[in-house]
This record gives C-alpha cells, structure tokens and sequence, in this order.
C-alpha cells in the first residue's frame, strides 16, 4: 500500500480539510482538534497503519472517570477519524473497529434540569431591560438551543406570519410557530425602537462588541444569571428550554411529536425525557396525602410523649 501521509499530524490535517469540506462548523472543527492533537501528541513517534487498538484504549483511558456524555464524544472523535483513514485507504486496519461508545443512559434515568412555573415568573417579574426581556421571552416561549437564541436577528422574525427562523445544532435551520403572547412582546420592542437595522440580534447588546465575528452564546447565559441573582433563583438556559418542554407538555399532554419538532431533537428517545420527568412527578405527588393520624401531634405541648409519638418542640 502507497502511504499517502507522512505521520499521524498530517492525517489529522487532511481529515479537519475533510470535515470542512463536509460543511462542519468552525467550532465542530476546533472541537475535533482538541481531541485528536494531544492523542498526535502522545504517539509523536507513530505513523497512522501502527496505531493499535491498545494505543486507543490507553488514550481514552484518560477519561474512564469522567461522564459516559464526555468519554462517548472522545470515542465519536477518535472513530470518525480511524474511519476517514480506512476509507480513504490510507490505513488496511481500523484500530477503533472494536472499540465502542459507552450506552447511552434510560431516559427515564436522565436527569432533567429544569425550574418551576412560579420560578418562571420571578424571572419575568425581575426584569429590568429589553435584552431581559426578549432572551428570556425567547427561551420560555420557543425553547432554542442557547446558541441559537444569542445568533437570532431581527431579520429572522416574520411578523406578518408569525414566525421565527433559528440556526440550531448541527446546521439545521428550523421556523418556529411565534406564540401569540411572544409576538406582542416583540411588537412592542419594535414600537420602542429596541433594533436599528434589520441585521440587528433579536436579543440587543447591552454595549458594542469588541470583535467582530460570530456572536458568543455566552450573551444569554450571563443574561439568564443574572436574571437569576435578582430573582433569587437557581436557573441556566438549558434548565429554561426544559421549562418550557414541561411547560408545553401541561398545556398539549401527549404532543410529543410536535414538541419533538420544536427542540429540534433528532431522535423522539430524547424528548420522551421530558415526558417521562413530568409523569414521574406527577406520580409522587401523591405522597402529599400520606399521614399517621391524629396522635402524631400531641393537642397540648405540656403532655409527654408516649409510645412512639415523637417528641415536638413546642
């Protein structure tokens, strides 16, 4: 076989050229380097067709401790990289072949973050701006991915129609419905001249920013925490987009196929999450009524406990 790289560091280049021919993001692609550089690192002295299996295992060993999410995303990487190398023939084995990710978790064994209805609406009732207003609007009425709420423009609202375009994960580009409490709330940023220009981020800057480029998603976490503070509330975007699954969920019970559509999940397994979070509170409601009768609390403070009362202080 005529070897067409020279070492593992300009496989790893020809296959980052690959994924951006392939239309991956900038920050999928510096993701991938994070992975694959310090593994070029460790095995400097290695060409790509004498990597063994074992090398890959002792690499990912790194991570055995960490969250099945995390070591699952190190073994995506280093796969899809052995892969490219196989296909383009550049290796005759794929020492990755018989290396699997860890399962993924029982939805109904996720934990779900998410905040109360009443948290909701401290949040809304702590504002005190129009960024506030519109990315906390956005998060509980439409539920986007938090990069996708920071890179929303005004463009991407059509009023007259009543939707709303968001980039979301992956690339895709999906057009929400605009629900019609949300649409008021943005008739009413327009009439207060809250965007100049139709270019303008639905969620405005508090201040200029100081590069140009691709807008951090950081905005709208900072936002959210703030928030948060004011209204002494334990809160992150990502517990807000649940809020609003759950919240959809008490309005359109059983709708999961639509609410599918608007989280932008790709398999229903994750959105039945929510679902199955809601019922198991549900469920255990029911242990509000539990009681052990009346002598549980003594009528008068001055008479002694006796048998298996407990005692109280008065």
């Amino acid at each position: 076989m005529m070897h067409r790289v020279r070492d593992l560091d300009q496989a790893v280049d020809l296959y980052l050229g690959e994924l951006a021919r392939r239309g991956c993001k900038r920050s999928t692609r510096a993701k991938y380097m994070d992975v694959l550089y310090p593994f070029v690192s460790l095995y400097v002295d290695l060409a790509p067709w004498e990597v063994t299996a074992d090398d890959c295992r002792r690499y990912l060993d790194r991570w055995k401790d960490s969250a099945a999410s995390t070591l699952a995303l190190y073994v995506s990487v280093m796969r899809g990289f052995f892969d490219f190398l196989y296909e383009e023939q550049i290796i005759e084995e794929n020492p990755m072949a018989r290396i699997r990710r860890p399962p993924r978790p029982r939805p109904e064994d996720i934990d779900v973050v998410t905040v109360s209805n009443e948290d909701v609406e401290k949040l809304y009732r702590a504002i005190e701006g129009w960024d506030e207003m519109l990315c906390l609007a956005a998060l509980t009425y439409l539920g986007p991915r938090r990069t996708a709420t920071a890179l929303a423009r005004r463009q991407d609202v059509d009023l007259e129609r009543g939707t709303i375009r968001f980039r979301e994960k992956g690339g895709k580009v999906i057009v929400k419905p605009l629900p019609t409490e949300f649409v008021a709330i943005l008739r009413a940023a327009e009439q207060n001249g809250v965007w100049a220009s139709p270019s303008d981020y639905l969620i405005p800057n508090r201040r200029p920013p100081k590069r140009k480029g691709e807008r951090s998603d950081k905005v709208v976490y900072a936002i959210v925490k703030r928030l948060a503070e004011r209204a002494g509330v334990n809160v992150h975007p990502h517990a807000l987009r649940s809020a609003f699954a759950v919240r959809y969920l008490e309005q359109h019970p059983g709708d999961l196929d639509a609410l599918q559509k608007l989280l932008g999940h790709a398999r229903p397994e994750t959105t039945q999450v929510y679902l199955r979070w809601q019922d198991r509170m549900k469920a255990m409601e029911r242990v509000k009524d539990l009681h052990w009768g009346a002598s549980v609390f003594p009528p008068s403070a001055d008479m002694p406990p006796t048998g298996f009362e407990p005692v109280l202080q008065p």
